[in-house]
């Protein structure tokens, strides 16, 4: 069976680590755009130059500059048996631009809002190895992760950054859930990460 999962959903939904957990139930890679842009700009190629340029002063990579980042990802030999792409299309505009391959399952991972706001309220990045983690697991802001680095709250993880994060999710992604039919399967995202991956699995 070929998978070819988009993982949707909005902030504080749990993509990221059901995409991991995935990734290993099922053998086959998973990724998101932040992950290639930060893997094509260590290879230290013109186009990774490119898009350093563009993050750095905070701004964001254009949807064709996304849909050529992808291409070339999906050019590896890893994905030949599938992979899971996490958040991603997140606007028509990056729909439309997404010509080139098709998917198999579009998972959607649900949560209230007021479940958003809850757990993104909380959550705090590791600064080393880019990791996320949660207050309400007792880790404070200036802990140490296992790797070493500290953990951090992050600028748009206040609540002001993610309401809005949240109304673009509304506003622009939800449109583009719509755009795949019959291939999206709700997942009810309330529960503890095993009860999530068992109703992803059973839906699969």
């Amino acid at each position: 069976m070929m998978y070819k999962i988009l993982l949707m959903g909005p902030q504080g939904s749990g993509k990221g680590t059901q995409a991991e957990k995935l990734s290993v139930h099922l053998g086959i890679p998973a990724f998101g755009m932040g992950q290639l842009i930060r893997d094509e700009i260590a290879t230290g190629s013109d186009f990774g130059k490119k898009l350093y340029d563009i993050i750095l002063p905070g701004n964001l990579v254009s949807d064709e500059d996304a849909a050529h980042l992808l291409q070339l990802r999906l050019q590896k030999p890893d994905v030949e048996r599938g992979y899971i792409l996490d958040g991603y299309p997140r606007n028509l505009a990056q729909h439309a631009a997404f010509t080139f391959d098709t998917p198999t399952h579009v998972l959607v991972i649900d949560l209230s809002r007021e479940e958003s706001l809850k757990r993104l309220g909380g959550r705090l990045t590791c600064r080393g190895c880019g990791k996320v983690g949660a207050m309400s697991d007792g880790l404070k802001p200036g802990d140490h992760c296992p790797c070493g680095g500290e953990w951090y709250q992050r600028a748009d993880d206040t609540p002001v950054a993610i309401e809005r994060r949240l109304e673009i999710y509304e506003k622009d992604t939800a449109p583009v859930i719509t755009k795949y039919g019959s291939l999206v399967r709700h997942i009810d995202g309330v529960g503890s990460v095993e009860e999530v991956f068992e109703r992803i699995l059973k839906v699969l």
